[in-house]
C-alpha cells in the first residue's frame, strides 16, 4: 500500500515537472510572425554580441565570442553615428594569462562622477565584463579611454563567483551580479535546469567581497537598475518573469513586484531618459535548446513601458523567425535606432520608425 502511494506521488511530481517544463520551452509553438520596426542592417554576421551597453553619443560596447571552452572573446564597439561602424577594441596593459577574456558574457559600465572636478583625468569610464575561465568566473575591469581603447585595470575574483551571468555597476568596483546556476559541469547544469531547481541568486559585491542579497530563482539572467538608482530589475529566464527589487540603505534587496511576460527574457537594457526596459528574449524556448539538432532559434525584442518603476504596457518592437536574427539576448535603443545582439550569431541595427508614448 505504501509502495503504491509513494509511486503515485512520485509520478505526480514528475508529471507536474514535465508540464512545467513543456510550458517553459513553448513545446506547442513552432513558428513566430516576423515584425520589423523599420529597415534593419546586419552589422555582424557571426560571433554574436551577448551583451550590449550604450556609453553615450551613439557608441555601443558589446561582448563577443561567448562560448565555453572556445577561444578568447573580444570587446567591440558600434558607432551608430558613423554608418553603424563596428570596431574591435584594442586593449593595453593586459595580463599574460591564457584564460584572459575567456567567454565574455554580461557587461556593465560605471562613470566616475568625481573625475573632471578634482582629478586631472576627465569623465573616467570603467567597463566590467563577466568571463568564464574553466575553473572559476572572473570580472575583468577596464578603463575606457577616449580613443575607445580599453586599458586593463584588474581582475576581480570571489569564491562565490561560480556560474555568473550578468552584472550592473552601482559604484567603482561595486555591483550586483546574477548567480545563474549552481553547477558549471554541463550535464549537472542540464539536470538542474530540467528539474526546476531554484538555485539562482543575486549577489552584491562591495569592492572587497560578495554576499547574497536575494535567492530562490530559476536561471536568473540579465540585471539592470532604474535611472534613479533605487530599483534593481532582474530577468528570471526559466520563470519568464521580470522582477523588481528596492535597494535599502545596506544594498540589500526587497522584492516589490514580479511580472510574467510570456517569453524567456535574457538581458535588460534601461532607457536613461524614460526608464523603459528593453528586453532581448527567446519566444520559442525549445528551439534555443535544440540548436545542436538543427533548429534555428527566433529573435524577439520587447519594450516594457514603465511608470513609477512599474510596467504599464508591453510593446513588441521586433520579432524574427531566425533567418535574419537568431537567438536574441539583448537590445539597446537610442535616438531612433535599436541594436540587437545574439548569443553567437548576428548583430543588427534597426531603424525604429515609431514608438508609442508613455
Amino acid at each position: 500500500m505504501w509502495y503504491s502511494f509513494v509511486m503515485v506521488a512520485v509520478f505526480g511530481l514528475v508529471f507536474q515537472q514535465f508540464l512545467s517544463y513543456r510550458d517553459w520551452v513553448d513545446w506547442s509553438t513552432k513558428d513566430v510572425m516576423n515584425v520589423n520596426p523599420g529597415a534593419c542592417e546586419t552589422i555582424i554576421k557571426e560571433g554574436g554580441s551577448e551583451d550590449i551597453t550604450h556609453i553615450g553619443n551613439g557608441i555601443m560596447l558589446m561582448s563577443t565570442g561567448f562560448g565555453f571552452l572556445g577561444p578568447p572573446g573580444k570587446m567591440k564597439a558600434v558607432d551608430l553615428n558613423n554608418g553603424n561602424k563596428v570596431i574591435t577594441l584594442n586593449m593595453t596593459n593586459i595580463p599574460s594569462r591564457e584564460d584572459f577574456l575567456s567567454s565574455p558574457h554580461g557587461i556593465t559600465t560605471w562613470r566616475d562622477p568625481d573625475t573632471g572636478i578634482f582629478s586631472v583625468c576627465s569623465d573616467q569610464l570603467f567597463l566590467y565584463v563577466v568571463t568564464h575561465p574553466p575553473s572559476e568566473d572572473h570580472i575583468e575591469v577596464f578603463e575606457v579611454l577616449k580613443s575607445l581603447t580599453l586599458r586593463y585595470v584588474k581582475t576581480i575574483k570571489d569564491p562565490k563567483f561560480d556560474f555568473m551571468n550578468d552584472l550592473v555597476a552601482v559604484g567603482k568596483d561595486k555591483f550586483y551580479i546574477t548567480y545563474f546556476a549552481r553547477f558549471r559541469d554541463y550535464n549537472r547544469y542540464m539536470m538542474e535546469t530540467l528539474m526546476g531547481m531554484k538555485n539562482g541568486a543575486i549577489f552584491y559585491y562591495d569592492g572587497h567581497k560578495a554576499r547574497e542579497v536575494a535567492s530562490g530563482f530559476h536561471l536568473p539572467n540579465g540585471i539592470n537598475i532604474s535611472p534613479n538608482k533605487k530599483v534593481i530589475y532582474l530577468a528570471e529566464a526559466a520563470a519568464k518573469k521580470i522582477r523588481a527589487f528596492r535597494r535599502d540603505s545596506t544594498n540589500n534587496l526587497v522584492e516589490i513586484w514580479s511580472n510574467n511576460i510570456g517569453t524567456i527574457p535574457d538581458n535588460i537594457d534601461v532607457d536613461p531618459d524614460t526608464g523603459d526596459l528593453w528586453i532581448g528574449s527567446h519566444p520559442i524556448g525549445w528551439k534555443t535548446i535544440d540548436t545542436y539538432f538543427g533548429s534555428i532559434p527566433p529573435c524577439q525584442v520587447l519594450r516594457l513601458k514603465m511608470h513609477e518603476n512599474t510596467i504599464s504596457e508591453i510593446e513588441m518592437i521586433y520579432q524574427n523567425d531566425g533567418t535574419e536574427c537568431s537567438s536574441s539576448t539583448v537590445a539597446s535603443y537610442t535616438a531612433g535606432k535599436m541594436i540587437i545582439g545574439t548569443v553567437h550569431a548576428q548583430s543588427l541595427v534597426c531603424d525604429v520608425g515609431y514608438l508609442s508614448k508613455n
